[in-house]
């Protein structure tokens, strides 16, 4: 099967632009692999000023239970922030505490995307319970017009996440680090099991490919073996609708400079 070239929103990526993943090296992925926009979820992104240009959108990241909903309302008005990212099972905090509350309420508000992180962290001190998918139901289920992202599609918890989506009207699914390194030294039964069958599960339960987001988690992820394998799981006629079109009307305050580029495409 061929590998996708064809547009691509990346809807997870880092942005400390240090060591050999600088700003070059992300410049010269863009251009490589046809990433017209994306979407970082670094706290503090290096290069912020830059990120426009790059067709990057950027995260409000919420690490603790203590936040600034003043800061968060400023950062949203003047378009600094695209979209809220809370990091849960770093932090033990369910997505249905009250002190969170006035962040769904600004979602709405402002029209943005709330991102959960579910499944695993990849940290011991982390508090898994407070990731897993299942947790998020009666959030989502509060709040129909707020739109959520489940990042990594809370693996392993697939099953359960795939649930939330095809029950909820307003529930997303990214594919971001679901397997993280080099791909090349793993074989293809396992990225099958690990990587492409979940996808391809995912797919084949909800029925509905307008909820998967593409997401790499850069630079995290080996992306071309990244790339060649979400490109397995999905077939073509889906593949432009997850790699591009989906995250493009989902975060549409990045979408909507970018997608200008992608008409002839």
């Amino acid at each position: 099967m061929n590998t996708y070239c064809g547009p691509v929103f990346d809807a997870h990526v880092h942005t400390e632009f240090s060591g050999e993943h600088d700003l070059q090296a992300y410049e010269a992925l863009k251009a490589r692999f046809n990433i017209v926009a994306a979407l970082t979820d670094s706290h503090a992104p290096a290069c912020a000023e830059r990120l426009p240009a790059l067709g990057v959108g950027r995260c409000a990241v919420i690490a603790q239970p203590q936040w600034s909903a003043e800061s968060l309302a400023r950062g949203l008005a003047a378009g600094t922030f695209d979209a809220i990212k809370l990091n849960l099972g770093f932090m033990p905090v369910l997505a249905d505490d009250p002190r969170l509350a006035p962040l769904y309420a600004l979602a709405r508000q402002f029209d943005v995307p709330v991102l959960f992180h579910t499944g695993d962290t990849g940290w011991h001190r982390s508090r898994l319970k407070y990731a897993h998918p299942l947790t998020l139901d009666e959030t989502i289920v509060d709040h129909p017009e707020v739109k959520f992202v489940l990042v990594h599609s809370g693996n392993p918890w697939f099953t359960d996440a795939a649930v939330l989506a095809a029950k909820n009207r307003n529930v997303w699914l990214d594919l971001s680090s679901i397997v993280e390194g080099r791909l090349s030294h793993a074989s293809e039964q396992t990225l099958d099991r690990l990587l492409v069958n979940p996808i391809r599960w995912m797919l084949d339960y909800t029925g509905k490919p307008e909820k998967l987001l593409f997401g790499s988690g850069w630079p995290s992820v080996d992306y071309p073996g990244y790339i060649a394998a979400c490109s397995r799981a999905i077939p073509a006629p889906q593949q432009r609708q997850v790699f591009f079109d989906n995250a493009t009307q989902l975060f549409r305050r990045v979408g909507s400079q970018q997608g200008s580029a992608c008409a002839d495409h």
